[in-house]
């Protein structure tokens, strides 16, 4: 079974891409939701290391709360992955052994954080997914329903463009234009 994994920028519409790629998906951010439920050993360490006003009154996280916090400076946000990435490599490794017993023939690793979690070294192949600064921003702003200000937080908490580059099998561009997109998405699954 092949494993694609799927990288890059915040806002540059990895989740379009993987869509169009119609293979099973082994997805870092629903294990990401997983580790972080109320009662999660993971979430336990998060408040211990952010603070308890991470959690609501209910004891669940409160995700603003926390990206407030953690996307304040690389400190913080390396903290944040240190406590995460370990329980969230554990429950996408089960599920890609869960996949294996299924006789996929290739699968998606989609990890927005695949090199800081260590986790290349699950796959055949990395492809990283870039788009235009000012672009990603809007995406970000839409999908988190966060201002400007938030969301150049956030890009400036992430990698470089060069960094996925650099690591990267392949590298797409999505600005936009689905059909380049398609035709890319059709590249990749022909080589499967």
């Amino acid at each position: 079974m092949k494993i694609i994994g799927i990288t890059g920028a915040s806002g540059a519409g990895k989740s379009t891409f993987v869509k169009l790629l119609s293979l099973s998906v082994v997805d870092a951010d629903k294990a990401a939701r997983a580790v972080t439920k109320k009662g999660h050993k993971c979430l336990e360490e998060l408040a211990e290391s952010f603070g308890d006003d991470i959690l609501l009154s209910d004891g669940s996280l409160d995700r603003k709360a926390l990206a407030k916090k953690a996307f304040i400076n690389n400190e913080s946000t390396e903290l944040l992955n240190s406590i995460t990435h370990p329980y969230i490599k554990k429950v996408m490794s089960d599920e890609i052994e869960n996949y294996r017993k299924t006789n996929e023939k290739a699968i998606i690793l989609d990890a927005p954080q695949l090199f800081e979690a260590g986790c290349e070294e699950m796959c055949d192949f990395v492809i990283g997914v870039l788009a235009d600064k000012e672009i990603r921003k809007k995406r970000i702003m839409a999908r988190d329903n966060i201002d400007e200000r938030q969301a150049e937080i956030r890009l400036k908490a992430g990698k470089s463009d060069d960094f996925f580059k650099e690591r990267c099998d392949k590298i797409i561009i999505n600005n936009g234009e689905i059909d380049k997109l398609k035709k890319e998405a059709d590249n990749i699954l022909d080589l499967i």
